[in-house]
């Protein structure tokens, strides 16, 4: 039980009421397709995803605790994948109405960004949310902060200020022993964030060696390439787990109203005061959150990106809905 352990077997236990064969359990590291890397107290197998887990409910995704068997014909297989207690969920790039669960059985959400990058709180809004929809915690994490901090990252330090911020440099050595602190034995961390912002150098600087490869992001935009291709999950020696991940281009949403709010907790909190239930916080007279902007209490610009990603959920459930419809 020991590596089981490592890889947060005790942490996960006690928060689920399985009782499970633990000869037959492990920890997916890895997904490709068809197969997966396993990590069992007997080490690490490849492990064949039964081609029937086509629904999101049984496809399985880095992080997940499964048990496997050993089928005679084709090897290790899944039999089952155990309850998550957390997951990361998108939109599905490729198909828009349908769910992509990113990560599972997290108690950290690192979003990761570089600050030789323009700030865009628009985009670290949606990965708020993400984090939010997760129950795990979000942590922001500024990376290169060597090169100096502009006053667009200090404003939007001070737009989320209720959110963990941990400053890095991996060059400098800055913010590692604080982000190593977080880290408890059996607690997991995944990395999110655009490719180029630093997530491998984080890697490697929290693993104590070069694990995962980097490359130079291009000077004309800043942007980098995708040096880390799959979701892998590894041990930190200190302690803990971590997950990286390839960089994410797409931040769509998925079924995620409620931490919409969460995020946005002042605009809901005051919406609570509008005259009307369904006020759209437009034309309608006695609008609460239309009298907080004028009196300077609600930023206008947070409103509207908040509206904003109110009107895509909306339209994402009217479609979901539709598709209910034809396929009865």
């Amino acid at each position: 039980m020991k590596l089981l352990n490592q890889l947060g077997w005790r942490h996960y236990a006690s928060k689920q009421s399985t009782m499970i064969d633990k000869a037959r359990l492990g920890r997916v590291r890895r997904v490709d397709r068809g197969e997966v890397d396993v990590l069992t107290e007997e080490g690490e197998v490849r492990v064949a995803s039964d081609s029937q887990r086509t629904t999101i409910d049984l496809a399985p995704a880095t992080g997940d605790w499964i048990t496997v068997v050993d089928d005679p014909d084709i090897g290790f297989r899944i039999e089952t994948i155990l309850p998550r207690y957390s997951s990361i969920s998108r939109r599905d790039p490729a198909e828009q109405e349908r769910e992509q669960v990113l990560v599972s059985n997290v108690d950290f959400v690192g979003i990761t960004c570089s600050i030789d990058r323009p700030a865009n709180i628009a985009k670290v809004e949606r990965f708020l949310i993400l984090a939010q929809d997760s129950d795990a915690v979000p942590i922001l994490l500024l990376t290169k902060v060597d090169q100096g901090i502009s006053e667009d990252w200090n404003q939007l330090q001070q737009e989320i200020k209720d959110v963990i911020t941990i400053q890095t440099s991996s060059f400098a050595g800055t913010g590692i022993a604080e982000l190593r602190e977080l880290l408890l034995p059996d607690k997991t961390l995944v990395l999110l964030g655009e490719s180029g912002v630093g997530k491998s150098s984080l890697v490697n600087e929290l693993v104590g060696e070069t694990i995962q490869q980097t490359t130079e992001v291009r000077s004309r935009d800043n942007k980098g390439r995708h040096t880390t291709i799959a979701r892998e999950l590894m041990l930190i020696p200190s302690g803990g787990i971590l997950i990286d991940t390839p960089g994410i281009r797409g931040i769509g949403l998925w079924d995620a109203k409620e931490a919409l709010n969460k995020v946005f907790f002042e605009i809901s909190e005051v919406a609570s005061y509008c005259r009307f239930s369904n006020c759209t916080h437009q034309v309608e007279p006695d609008c609460a959150i239309l009298a907080a902007i004028q009196q300077k209490e609600i930023d206008p610009r947070r409103f509207e990106r908040y509206l904003r990603l109110v009107e895509e959920l909306d339209e994402q459930e009217e479609r979901l809905a539709l598709q209910r419809r034809k396929s009865k």
